[in-house]
């Protein structure tokens, strides 16, 4: 499609306008169709921050721009992220997007495609990445966590550490079915994590419902979105926890 001059205009208008807006992010940001935040308040997350920025996909890195799990799995990179590109947020089953007034950096992890000879090839799309959607979206869980916390999903260890520095929170228990994933992350979070903490390596399907807790929180779905009906189903099946959440099951 081709826009007229007059169109051209009008969304370059929209455009600037949009980069005034600009507020100041909140450890407490609501979700809106459209936001617009000063990137230099979006928090920092440097699991890894003698990995230098790249833009390059993640096969086409070079040295000192990546890290990889011991087992080729997964790989690690800080993604930059230009000054009013958009970004897809979402809430429940609204859509919206988001824009920054300057770069910032996103902590990408992605996996690996095959596990034949030669060169590695990895999926499109991040396996997690700390995207706005992604905070505003698991903070309703991170807000229930009080004495002892399951969390099923370690993912790159944001929900970990956020229910690390709740005062209620006394104990964590993290349930993973990844070990090569847990050998690359945990060492990098543990430091900062003062509650007793517990790694099981296995599926949170089936290991979360023989635990006891007050909090189940469960970030293992492929997807975000229609979660509810599996959440409900393990949750009738975790009869030692007092209340399990599931990621896009109860944002709406």
């Amino acid at each position: 499609m081709e826009y007229t001059p007059e169109q051209r205009a009008h969304l370059a208008e929209q455009f600037r306008t949009r980069m005034r807006s600009c507020q100041a992010w909140s450890r407490n940001q609501r979700w809106a169709p459209e936001l617009n935040i000063i990137a230099s308040t979006y928090p920092k997350y440097d699991l890894f921050p003698n990995v230098a920025v790249s833009t390059g996909a993640p096969g086409d890195l070079a040295p000192g721009e990546f890290v990889d799990s011991s087992g080729g799995r997964f790989r690690y990179l800080n993604r930059l992220h230009p000054p009013g590109k958009r970004i897809q947020t979402w809430w429940g089953r609204k859509l919206g997007d988001l824009i920054f007034d300057g770069p910032i950096v996103i902590p990408c992890l992605y996996e690996r495609v095959g596990t034949g000879e030669g060169e590695p090839r990895w999926r499109e799309f991040p396996w997690m990445s700390i995207t706005p959607a992604e905070l505003i979206t698991l903070r309703p869980g991170t807000k229930l966590a009080k004495g002892k916390v399951v969390i099923g999903g370690l993912g790159l260890a944001w929900q970990l550490m956020a229910v690390a520095k709740r005062h209620a929170v006394k104990e964590i228990v993290v349930v993973e079915c990844s070990h090569e994933l847990c050998d690359l992350i945990m060492p990098r979070v543990m430091p900062a994590i003062t509650q007793k903490l517990t790694v099981i390596i296995g599926d949170a399907f089936r290991v979360v419902p023989t635990l006891t807790a007050d909090v189940a929180l469960i970030d293992t779905f492929p997807s975000y979105g229609d979660n509810l009906a599996a959440t409900q189903a393990l949750a009738r099946r975790c009869k030692g926890i007092g209340q399990v959440w599931g990621w896009g099951a109860h944002d709406e």
